[in-house]
């Protein structure tokens, strides 16, 4: 005995034919794009005249959103006492 279900309707129901309804579009959409502003913070230590920033004073600026991405130390070079410490974050206000 072979059994061939008809379209529509499925082999473990019992009773009237059950047809589905016509298939629901999908539809996708782009969010607005919101462009990324960025703000930066430039720290400047004169070593002869101030200490580097510690671990408190730079988890200060970690706590405000600040993420350090360069640092700039012109006793390398022998051309100065200053070290430059650069900081963005995202601009929450834009």
């Amino acid at each position: 005995m072979f059994f061939t279900p008809s379209v529509g309707r499925s082999p473990m129901l019992s009773g009237p034919e059950v047809r589905s309804s016509l298939p629901i579009p999908t539809i996708y959409e782009q969010p607005p794009v919101k462009q990324v502003q960025w703000e930066y913070h430039l720290l400047t230590i004169n070593t002869r005249e101030d200490a580097l920033p510690d671990a408190e004073q730079l988890n200060a600026l970690g706590s405000e959103g600040w993420i350090l991405v360069s640092v700039v130390d012109e006793r390398a070079t022998g051309n100065g006492s200053r070290v430059y410490y650069y900081f963005t974050r995202q601009n929450i206000h834009a």
